[in-house]
């Protein structure tokens, strides 16, 4: 193992430190500085001893992979004092394993992430885990890729995990759900089929852990767990739920989406997404905004829309007129015209 000692100058702005220009970080070993610096070991190799994964892991499918890290683990050797910073080549990503979330990148996200680099020089530490000879990013793949496009030769501040494999992919579903780039819902449906397809190597998961661990109804996760026995060992092959839903569903024969609620629910969580990129909490914020808002859109299948979503909600709803009397059918109703109906709506 190589040890190397490196030194950056640090900036005090405020309580805050920041190290200097990303083109000061790289290290003139014959020229140590005697600025204030703050010290820390960086592991040119990041090798610990103790068996090795394989060079093709990260190409391997979750189960394989897996299992590799759970033998590597066992014999890792434990290290008293991590580096704090590393460099960008060692660090290993394995995201069949512990991306959480789509493996393509989100542009946005990381040009954000590049934008606080430019200003402040850092940002919060990456969550790695250490086994055999690598050093495997758990959280923090935006934060990688933001520091590869702003300098390749900067040091990325890390935080080890220390733990098993299986505690380090609850780390990463338990981060990747606190973050502000939230998961959509296809991003958890994704993971929630794989941790279905894979529940035996992750201990025999349960129907109420896999749920509380993806955050997805009970109806979909028992027609998760249906497509994938019925699939059988395709099931392992497929990484979208949705792709091996149609799967599925085309290998019964079946195409009737209108009338699966798992379908319903796949395609309202949709809308979701879309409705909080566009509108964030304002919809909630301002409910009377709201309703007017959605009485232009739906028009005359508001009523019908309003009384599904009180029944989603678990009450019973009856409709009455202004009169007090009760209306047996929505679409026969004549709504009252909007008190502005030449209103301007913000989209």
């Amino acid at each position: 193992m190589v040890l190397l000692t490196v030194s950056l100058p640090l900036t005090v702005r405020g309580d805050r430190l920041f190290q200097g220009h990303p083109r000061e970080h790289a290290v003139d070993k014959n020229n140590i500085m005697t600025n204030e610096t703050r010290t820390f070991q960086m592991d040119a190799q990041v090798d610990q001893g103790g068996e090795t994964l394989p060079t093709d892991i990260h190409k391997q499918p979750f189960a394989p992979a897996l299992e590799a890290l759970r033998r590597v683990e066992k014999k890792t050797e434990q290290v008293e004092v991590e580096p704090t910073h590393l460099a960008q080549r060692d660090l290993k990503e394995l995201t069949q394993v512990f991306q959480i979330r789509d493996t393509t990148v989100n542009e946005r996200h990381v040009s954000d992430l590049v934008k606080l680099l430019s200003i402040h020089g850092t940002i919060d530490p990456i969550r790695v885990w250490r086994c055999g000879g690598a050093v495997i990013v758990i959280d923090g793949h935006h934060r990688l890729e933001a520091f590869r496009r702003w300098n390749r030769r900067a040091p990325v501040p890390v935080k080890f995990f220390k733990g098993t494999v299986d505690d380090a992919i609850r780390f990463a579903e338990t981060a990747n759900n606190q973050i502000n780039l939230q998961l959509t819902y296809q991003e958890r449906a994704d993971y929630a089929w794989k941790l279905v397809v894979h529940a035996d190597e992750l201990g025999k998961l349960s129907k109420a852990q896999l749920i509380a661990r993806t955050t997805i109804s009970k109806g979909t996760i028992d027609t998760m767990r249906k497509a994938a026995r019925e699939l059988g060992v395709r099931a392992r092959q497929i990484r979208s739920w949705y792709e091996a839903h149609q799967e599925w569903k085309h290998g019964q024969g079946e195409d009737d989406r209108e009338y699966n609620s798992s379908w319903q629910e796949a395609e309202a969580m949709k809308m979701v997404d879309r409705l909080g990129d566009e509108f964030g909490k304002m919809l909630a914020k301002r409910p009377e905004i709201t309703a007017k808002a959605f009485r232009h859109i739906l028009g005359r299948m508001t009523p019908d829309v309003a009384v599904r979503m009180l029944e989603e909600y678990g009450l019973q709803v009856t409709l009455r007129d202004q009169d007090g009397n009760e209306v047996d059918d929505p679409e026969d109703f004549e709504p009252q015209q909007p008190s502005d109906p030449d209103m301007d709506l913000p989209f």
